[in-house]
C-alpha cells in the first residue's frame, strides 16, 4: 500500500513538472515575442504564479483515473492494476502532448487558448489545414510523438517499483481513510479554496492578453469551454428571417440625428459607478418598496439626471455587468463572459474612450478572476485593474474581500492625486461588492442577535448606500468634482420579488457630477444596455458599434422599451405595459400581449444570431 501510494503522490509531481517544465516553456518558447512583447524575469514569475491554482486544479482531475484504479487494487487484491496504469499512463501522454503543440501551435493563428472551437474547426479538415503545408503538420507529428514518448517514461518511470502484491498491507478501515483523504485532497485542488470554483479567469492578471494565455493551462481550458456549451444558435427562431427583420425595423438605431445635449463638458472625466444588485425596490423615489435602506440614492436624484424607468438587462453580475459597459444584451440560458473568443469582440466604453485620449481603470474590491471577469475587464478596455490585492492584507476583512468603504475611499484619493496631477481625461468602472451574499458588513443598521435574513440583507444594501453617499457627498467639496461625469447604475435587481416578476429588473440609472447642466428626470423606459450609446452621444461621439445600445436623448429614440431577460425567459416594458414571458412555457406569464410577445422574441432570436457571429 506505501508503494501504492508513493506512486500516485510521483503522479501528481510528474503531472505537474509538464506543465511547469514541459508545456509553458513550449508555448512560450513558440510564440515568443508575440505581438511585439518582450518577456523580463518577473513577468515570467507573474505567469507561473498566476497560472500555478489552475495547473493543480489540471493536476487534481488527471488524479481521479489513477486513484480509482488503486482504490479498485486494495479492494481486490487479486487484481493487477499495472496494465490499466499503463494504458492510463499511455494515452495520457498522447492526450497531453498533443493538447500542449496544438496549443503552442495555433495560438500565432487563433489567438486564444486551446477551447472547445478546436473541434468546430476540425469538423471541416479541408479548411482547418488548408494554411499550413505537409511539411508543417510532418513536424509537428514527429514532435508529438517525441514529447508522448518523455512524458510516458516520465510518468512511468517508477511504476517498476511497485509489485501490486495480491495481497494488500493494512486494515480495510485504514485503507478506506487513506483513498478518502487523498481524494478529499484531489477534489480540494480542483475546486480551490475560494468561494466559487476555479475557471480560465482566475489566471487573467495582466492587461497584456498573451501574458494571461500564457499562464493558463490549455487542458483545463479546453475542457471547462466544452462543459459549458454554447447555445444553440437556432434555438430563438420564431419567426423567418424576413418576418424577424420586419419587427426588428428601428428597435435598435444605432445613429441619431440630433442628441439633447444634459452636459456642459463633452470631455468630462468619466466615473461609472455600478452597485452590486442595487435595485429599485430600496429606493422608494423610484417606486421602490423596501424603505430606509437606499435613503442616499434616493437623495442624491434630485441633483442629478436620472432615468426613472430602467430595466437591468439580465439577473447575474456577469451578464449585467456586460450590460452596462458593452451595451450587449443579456442572455437567458448561458452567458457570453463565459467565452473568450467572444468578448473580446466585444466593444466597451474604456476600449472606446481610450480612441479619444482617455486612461482608464477598473476597480474591484474582491477576486477579479472569477467567472472570466478579468479578461472581460481588459478585453473591453480597462488599462489597469485595481482590486483586493492591491489592497492591504489587513483590509481584506469580509468574505468577499475588501468592504466598500475602503474602495470608495481609495477611489476618492485615486481622483484627487488625478486633479492634483493633472491627468486628464480619465474614465473608470468601479463595481462595488459588499451588498452580496452572505452580506456580512462593518455596518449595523439593521442587523443584530435577532435580525432576520431580510434585515440582514437590508443591513447590507444601507451599507453601500451610505459609503456611496459619504463619497458623493465628500467629492462634491473638491475641485475635482466640475469636470466629472458619475453615471450610476445597479448591475441587476434584487429578488426582494422573483426575477420573472415585472418589478425585479428596476434599477437605478443616473448621471450626476459637476458635468450635468441641471437636476432632471426622465420617465421613459429604456434599458440597462442604453448606457454606452447614451452616454457616447452626450460626448458627440460615435456608437455605431453598440447594435444593442440606444441612445436615449437622441431624436432616434422613438420606440421606448425595457428589456430584461431570466432563465430562459424574458421580461419587456414599454409605454403600453408589460409582457413576462417564459419560453419553457411558450406562453406569457405575466401581461399577454401579441406586440411585446413577438418583439422580445425577435430581440432573443437577433441577439443569438449576432451572438454566434462573434
Amino acid at each position: 500500500m506505501k508503494k501504492d501510494i508513493k506512486y500516485t503522490a510521483w503522479l501528481f509531481i510528474a503531472f505537474l513538472l509538464f506543465f511547469l517544465c514541459l508545456q509553458k516553456p513550449l508555448f512560450m518558447l513558440y510564440n515568443r515575442g508575440f505581438g511585439g512583447t518582450s518577456m523580463s524575469l518577473d513577468d515570467l514569475v507573474d505567469i507561473y504564479y498566476h497560472g500555478l491554482a489552475i495547473d493543480l486544479a489540471t493536476v487534481g482531475y488527471l488524479l481521479v483515473v489513477p486513484l480509482l484504479i488503486m482504490g479498485i487494487h486494495w479492494c481486490f487484491p487479486r487484481w493487477n492494476a499495472r496494465p490499466c496504469l499503463l494504458g492510463y499512463c499511455g494515452i495520457m501522454s498522447l492526450a497531453l502532448s498533443l493538447a500542449a503543440l496544438a496549443d503552442a501551435s495555433l495560438y500565432e493563428f487563433w489567438e486564444f487558448k486551446l477551447d472547445r472551437m478546436a473541434f468546430f474547426y476540425l469538423g471541416d479538415p479541408k479548411d482547418a489545414f488548408a494554411s499550413v503545408s505537409v511539411g508543417y503538420l510532418l513536424v509537428r507529428f514527429i514532435a508529438w510523438m517525441a514529447l508522448s514518448a518523455l512524458t510516458f517514461i516520465l510518468l512511468i518511470w517508477p511504476l517498476k517499483n511497485v509489485s501490486f502484491d495480491k495481497k494488500v498491507r493494512g486494515h480495510p478501515i485504514v485503507r478506506l481513510l487513506v483513498f478518502l483523504l487523498i481524494g478529499g485532497s484531489c477534489f480540494a485542488i480542483i475546486r480551490g479554496w475560494r468561494i466559487w470554483p476555479n475557471t480560465p479567469g482566475r489566471v487573467f492578471y495582466s492587461k497584456t492578453t498573451y501574458y494571461n494565455h500564457a499562464a493558463l493551462n490549455p487542458l483545463f481550458n479546453l475542457f471547462y469551454t466544452l462543459t459549458k456549451k454554447e447555445d444553440d444558435y437556432r434555438q430563438y427562431d420564431f419567426f423567418t428571417e424576413e418576418e424577424r427583420a420586419q419587427i426588428m425595423e428601428g428597435v435598435f438605431p444605432i445613429v441619431s440625428d440630433s442628441t439633447e445635449m444634459l452636459l456642459t463638458n463633452q470631455r468630462p472625466n468619466v466615473l461609472v459607478i455600478v452597485l452590486e444588485g442595487f435595485g429599485s425596490c430600496f429606493v422608494p423615489e423610484l417606486g421602490g418598496d423596501v424603505k430606509d435602506v437606499g435613503v442616499n440614492i434616493g437623495r442624491l436624484q434630485a441633483d442629478a439626471v436620472s432615468f426613472t424607468n430602467c430595466y437591468c438587462g439580465s439577473f447575474r453580475t456577469d451578464r449585467g455587468i456586460v450590460c452596462a459597459i458593452s451595451g450587449y444584451l443579456g442572455q437567458p440560458t448561458t452567458s457570453i463572459m463565459r467565452f473568450t473568443h467572444k468578448i473580446r469582440n466585444l466593444p466597451g466604453l474604456p476600449k472606446t474612450l481610450k480612441q479619444y485620449g482617455y486612461q482608464t481603470q477598473g476597480v474591484y474590491g474582491g477576486d477579479i478572476t472569477f467567472f472570466n471577469m478579468s479578461e472581460y475587464f481588459i478585453t473591453s478596455g480597462h488599462d489597469r485593474l485595481v482590486t483586493q490585492d492591491d489592497f492591504p492584507e489587513s483590509e481584506r476583512t469580509t468574505k468577499w474581500g475588501v468592504p466598500d468603504h475602503k474602495v470608495f475611499q481609495w477611489l476618492f484619493d485615486d481622483i484627487q492625486q488625478k486633479h492634483a496631477e493633472g491627468t486628464q481625461p480619465w474614465y473608470t468602472t468601479l463595481l462595488t461588492i459588499s451588498s452580496h451574499n452572505p452580506f456580512d458588513v462593518p455596518f449595523h443598521k439593521f442587523d443584530g442577535p435577532t435580525a432576520t435574513q431580510d434585515e440582514i440583507m437590508f443591513n447590507a444594501f444601507a451599507y453601500t448606500d451610505s459609503c456611496y453617499g459619504d463619497f458623493i457627498d465628500r467629492l462634491k467639496q473638491t475641485p475635482a468634482w466640475e469636470k466629472l461625469l458619475i453615471v450610476t447604475m445597479a448591475d441587476h435587481g434584487f429578488n426582494w420579488r422573483t426575477i420573472a416578476s415585472p418589478d425585479f429588473p428596476l434599477i437605478p440609472f443616473f448621471m450626476s457630477g459637476g458635468a450635468i447642466k441641471e437636476p432632471r428626470r426622465i420617465d421613459l423606459p429604456m434599458s440597462q444596455t442604453d448606457l454606452p450609446a447614451t452616454v457616447l452621444g452626450q460626448m458627440g461621439l460615435p456608437h455605431e458599434d453598440y447594435v444593442f445600445s440606444r441612445d436615449v436623448m437622441g431624436n432616434t429614440y422613438r420606440q421606448p422599451f425595457g428589456y430584461n431577460t431570466f432563465t430562459n425567459g424574458f421580461n419587456l416594458r414599454d409605454s403600453t405595459g408589460c409582457t413576462v414571458y417564459d419560453n419553457d412555457a411558450k406562453a406569457a406569464i405575466y401581461g399577454a400581449d401579441t406586440y411585446r410577445e413577438n418583439l422580445g422574441k425577435a430581440i432573443l432570436q437577433t441577439l443569438y444570431h449576432d451572438m454566434s457571429e462573434r
